[in-house]
C-alpha cells in the first residue's frame, strides 16, 4: 500500500464525497469517472449503429465477407476504424468497473 499527501483543500472536498474512508470515495469518484467515460463511449457508438443499421460485430462481419458497399472509401473505413475503438474502449472501461465493484 501506498502513502498519498494531499492538500488540505482536497482532503476538505474529499469528505463529501460518499464514502466511508478515503479509500472508498476514491473507489467512488473512479466508479463515476469510469461511468461517465462508459457513457462517452456508447454516444459515439450510437452514431454508428442506425447509420449502418447494425452493431458493430455485424458491421465487422459484413465488412469482412464483403457486404459492406464502398468499403474502401474513407468515410466507411474511418467509420469502421472510429466505431471499433470506441467498442475496444468501451470493454476496457467496462472491464475497470467490473474491477472496481469486485
Amino acid at each position: 500500500m501506498k502513502t498519498v499527501k494531499l492538500p488540505d483543500k482536497i482532503l476538505e472536498k474529499l469528505e463529501k464525497v460518499e464514502g466511508k474512508g478515503f479509500e472508498e470515495k476514491i473507489v467512488n469518484l473512479l466508479k463515476q469517472r469510469v461511468v461517465l467515460q462508459l457513457r462517452e463511449c456508447d454516444e459515439y457508438i450510437l452514431r454508428y449503429e442506425p447509420k449502418y443499421g447494425m452493431d458493430f460485430d455485424q458491421f465487422k462481419s459484413a465488412w469482412e465477407s464483403g457486404q459492406i458497399e464502398n468499403k474502401h472509401s474513407h468515410e466507411v473505413e474511418r467509420d469502421f476504424m472510429e466505431w471499433e475503438g470506441f467498442v475496444l474502449e468501451r470493454q476496457r472501461w467496462l472491464s475497470m468497473l467490473r474491477e472496481l465493484k469486485g
